[in-house]
Parts: structure tokens; C-alpha cells; sequence
């Protein structure tokens, strides 16, 4: 009976490992979300040329050091013209799946320099949440004040279109946009006391400045009718699973001829 018991244990044992292996390992990553690990942060160059996104709070490394990108649009342009974009790292391991009834937390550091005449052509910031090439939300930002720091924060509902976001293909893009007017230096060079244009600042996770770059999603497990829509999982992607079947028919025969032994 006790050797009966020690088979049945190492057979357990073996199961819970073999199955739990998966899933520790995709846990692992920071940069890949999950119901722990839901805030992602934003990262980027000095002049914003390179803007990208992963969930490490720690994982500065290749962003500014200042802890902003800045991009100035000076001498003849005399417009700020602002067209940015965000991009994941790299792509999701697999699915995710928000809580329906709740809300996606956006938030971003900023800070604008432009001239405060109107022209036909001005346009707001306007960010612009995507979920691969479509977009799924945009909200305009028409009173931030110049040349001072501002902290956005927008609150998305979560809807059909953002309560999936499946993995190679859906994931999350950031995209600013802005047109306004800059300081224009009449009859004189641009130079620090008489600007041409004006200048966006992004800050980034690693700021010094107390400001946040970063959107919080209601990450949750996958819904159980999505887990048995999908089927049981195949055998392949199992790690060692012929393995596991071979030990448990051999733990199940040991035990069997052990109490047939016993008797």
C-alpha cells in the first residue's frame, strides 16, 4: 500500500511539473504582460526618432538618459509639426484578455513650446490609441499650456474592441499628433533668445521629473469559454510529454505488480 502511495505521488508530481513548466516560463519575461505584470511602460531616443514599449519598469536600457526625447522643429519651419509613434519591442507571447467592465489607464508626461497665434492649419495634440494597424481610440488635448510640463491622463472603457488583443498582430501602438504655430524671429536668425518654431518633449518611464509615461491595462486569464473554444492542448507543445506518458505507465506498472506482491 505505502509503495502504491510513493508511485502515485511521483506521478503527480511529475504531472504538475511537466504542466507548470509553460507557464512559469512565459511568467518569466518582464517585458510580456499578464495579470501581475500589467503596466506598460514607454522608452525612447533623445530627438523621438525611436519610441517604443514593453511591461519592464526596470528595462531603460537604449533610452535617453535625461529620461525624455525632444523634437524641435527650428529654423525656417516655423511650425511645430508633431507625427510620433509608439511601438511594442516585440510582439505577445499570446493572447490577452481585459476585463470587460473595466478601464484602460493612460497617462503620459509631456510638455509643449509653440506661439500662441491661431492659424487655419493648428491642430490639438491628439494621441491616438491603436491595436496593431487600427485605431480603437483618439482623444484631443486643445489647453495644455506652453512651455510647461503637463501630465495626461485619459480613461478608456473597455469594449468589443479592446477586450482582445491576440498576440503577432494587436499589439498596442501610441500615436501623438500636433500642428501649431512656432515663435517666428522677424528679420533676425534663430537663436536662443528669438526661436523659430517650437519644440514637443515626450517623457519616458525613467524620467527624474515625476512624470508618467505609461498605460495600465485590466489584464485577466483568458475566459474560460475562449480556453474550451481553443481545445484541449496538443501533446507537442508540451515539453517532455512523451516522457511524462512512458514514466506513468511504468510508475502504474510498478505499483500494480508491487501489490500484486503484497497480496
Amino acid at each position: 500500500m505505502v509503495r502504491r502511495l510513493v508511485a502515485l505521488f511521483l506521478v503527480l508530481t511529475l504531472v504538475s511539473s511537466t504542466f507548470a513548466a509553460p507557464t512559469s516560463a512565459q511568467s518569466a519575461d518582464p517585458e510580456q504582460p499578464s495579470t501581475v505584470n500589467p503596466v506598460l511602460f514607454f522608452w525612447g531616443n533623445e530627438d523621438i526618432t525611436e519610441c517604443w514599449q514593453h511591461f519592464d519598469a526596470e528595462g531603460s536600457e537604449g533610452s535617453a538618459e535625461d529620461g525624455y526625447g525632444e523634437e524641435i522643429d527650428g529654423g525656417d519651419s516655423q511650425r511645430l509639426e508633431v507625427s510620433i509613434t509608439c511601438e511594442m519591442r516585440d510582439a505577445f507571447n499570446e493572447d490577452v484578455f481585459l476585463n470587460p467592465n473595466g478601464k484602460i489607464l493612460i497617462e503620459f508626461g509631456v510638455r509643449v513650446d509653440h506661439a500662441g497665434t491661431e492659424e487655419e492649419e493648428d491642430k490639438n495634440l491628439n494621441i491616438t490609441l491603436m491595436k496593431g494597424n487600427l485605431e480603437v481610440a483618439r482623444k484631443e488635448f486643445p489647453d495644455l499650456t506652453t512651455d510647461e510640463d503637463e501630465q495626461i491622463i485619459w480613461e478608456l472603457d473597455v469594449d468589443e474592441n479592446t477586450s482582445r488583443w491576440n498576440s503577432s498582430g494587436d499589439e498596442p501602438r501610441i500615436k501623438f499628433e500636433m500642428s501649431k504655430p512656432g515663435w517666428v524671429a522677424y528679420g533676425t536668425p534663430c537663436d536662443v533668445a528669438l526661436r523659430c518654431g517650437g519644440s514637443f518633449r515626450l517623457y519616458y518611464a525613467n524620467n527624474q521629473d515625476g512624470m508618467r509615461s505609461q498605460i495600465e491595462f485590466p489584464i485577466v486569464d483568458a475566459p474560460l469559454e475562449i480556453i474550451e473554444e481553443e481545445g484541449p492542448v496538443e501533446e507537442e507543445m508540451l515539453p517532455g510529454f512523451g516522457l511524462l506518458s512512458g514514466l506513468l505507465a511504468l510508475a502504474m506498472a510498478g505499483a500494480k505488480t508491487r501489490g500484486r506482491g503484497s497480496d
